[in-house]
């Protein structure tokens, strides 16, 4: 059967054609587009038009290839959701990154303090600004907009019922809010109440893998046959990691404008050791539990590489890896989840602030900048596979990378370095295999994502890193440790 995956990310979006039959998987990415929140009234929000413009020139785009197309499913990223009155978008929905929606966190955690709510959803995100966050912001600043909404919807959701989807709700990227009890596989509605949060706007939670109804007309019109449209895994972190080929005893790291790193469970963990390295569960597809911790990613990259092309400057990686390859190896590093990074100023300006700020080598050149964050990043990533193996207490053996990080042969190889494990990397798009093979389950195509991870390892080539240089990777987590505690 013929399925288009439609991954968007917090810095752009791609669109890929597959084929996937009981013994062979084929994929090719036929459109690419630009994404970013953009400033409104002074308020960083979601452009859900142009997202529709672009989801149907990517489906379009596929047609030109396969006019006959039997599925469509999209992921995206977490945390951000609409509110509708009437099927009707009351309006653009906020990003995580604006910086007003957590405005009321603190008073938030005077009502219910921390450890209830990692009792109630297994999460210990107190970092970044997820769905709890923002409702509660917005319930105590714009109560009128509860007034008028009836339904809440998380991004893959709502982005599907622009292209003519049933509206639903789905575990893997409702499980982001810090709003769901992993065990249940449903609303934490105790503790939504206890915060005075409307729960009658929230949708009934389905697995990955709900059919919702055909493609609107409008876009159906140019293909052979009217595609249904699926729930796939619709969570990328949760489509990342069905597509990667992972064994029980390793480690996974989904690599993009957040790094998300952990293993699978089958029950969620939510034990004093969870809640003081700050583990979240999430939830999978096949009724899995993401144990993972969350490291501000490689989006400190892209916005460095945002000002320089601003600036006139190359922005080619390949030259900026080269250059970062011959820089001074951990002469500076940076916390990347310090709260000094932001989206309103210049990105390399505020790494050499930092650098300054912390009496480190500032580094001055983009590849000396590169080098840092790539230092900084496997570093970070490091102390939190040290931390997510002592809340499993098992050995976790290799690290299964996926996302854009299995490109850069630099990260990879720094990565074995600072874990001291293999790195198995690929598939490259790993988040787009697993939104097609959870679609492929949904159709009977495939029985399970199991099965689905062994055509995986049959049929992409994947590379492996071997730790060549571990010496000195300790002192560096502790000296990171102690900035990210300065």
């Amino acid at each position: 059967m013929n399925h288009v995956a439609i991954d968007i990310g917090a810095s752009g979006g791609t669109v890929y054609l597959g084929t996937v039959t009981s013994s062979s998987f084929e994929f090719e990415e036929v459109h690419r587009f630009d994404n970013g929140p953009v400033e409104r009234n002074g308020r960083y929000v979601w452009d859900l038009n142009a997202l529709r413009n672009r989801m149907v020139s990517g489906i379009e785009a596929a047609a030109d290839r396969e006019p006959s197309i039997d599925t469509v499913g999209i992921d995206t990223w977490g945390l951000d959701f609409g509110l509708l009155s009437d099927g009707e978008v009351l309006r653009d929905p906020l990003s995580y990154r604006d910086p007003d929606v957590t405005e009321t966190r603190k008073s938030l955690f005077e009502t219910v303090d921390e450890r209830r709510v990692f009792e109630a959803t297994g999460i210990t995100n107190w970092n970044t600004p997820n769905t709890l966050w923002q409702l509660h912001t917005l319930a105590r600043h714009e109560p009128a907009l509860f007034d008028q909404a009836d339904s809440l919807l998380m991004m893959p959701q709502l982005l599907t019922t622009l292209l003519g989807g049933r509206p639903c709700g789905e575990t893997t990227v409702a499980s982001t809010t810090q709003m769901v009890d992993p065990s249940e596989r449903d609303w934490a509605t105790d503790l939504l109440d206890d915060l005075s949060l409307p729960v009658d706007v929230l949708p009934t939670l389905d697995e990955p893998g709900r059919r919702l109804g055909p493609l609107a007309s409008d876009v159906a019109e140019s293909l052979s046959s009217t595609p249904e449209l699926v729930a796939p895994a619709s969570h990328d972190t949760a489509s990342a990691v069905a597509g990667l080929p992972l064994a029980e005893d390793a480690a996974f790291l989904s690599t993009g404008s957040w790094f998300i790193l952990g293993c699978e469970r089958r029950e969620p963990v939510r034990t004093d050791a969870a809640f003081e390295h700050a583990v979240s569960n999430e939830l999978g597809a096949d009724g899995t539990v993401r144990l993972l911790k969350n490291v501000n990613g490689f989006f400190l990259l892209e916005e460095c590489r945002k000002s320089w092309r601003e600036a006139g400057a190359s922005t080619d990686y390949e030259a900026l890896l080269s250059a970062a390859r011959e820089a001074t190896p951990r002469a500076a590093l940076v916390d990347p989840d310090a709260d000094e990074f932001s989206i309103d100023e210049p990105m390399p300006e505020q790494i050499r602030s930092y650098c300054r700020d912390t009496d480190q080598t500032v580094p001055e050149e983009p590849g000396e900048v590169v080098r840092c964050l790539l230092d900084s990043l496997v570093t970070k990533t490091a102390l939190a596979l040290d931390e997510l193996t002592t809340v499993v207490d098992e050995p976790l053996s290799r690290v299964n990378l996926g996302g854009g990080g299995v490109r850069n042969e630099l990260f990879c190889e720094l990565l074995a370095d600072a874990t001291g494990r293999p790195v198995v990397a690929g598939p490259v798009e790993a988040t787009a295999v697993g939104n097609l093979l959870t679609q492929a389950v949904a159709v009977d195509t495939l029985p399970d994502v199991a099965t689905g991870r062994q055509l995986v390892e049959e049929e992409f080539e994947l590379a492996t890193y071997e730790p060549a240089t571990t010496d000195g990777w300790d002192r560096e987590k502790n000296r990171l440790a102690e900035l990210a505690t300065e």
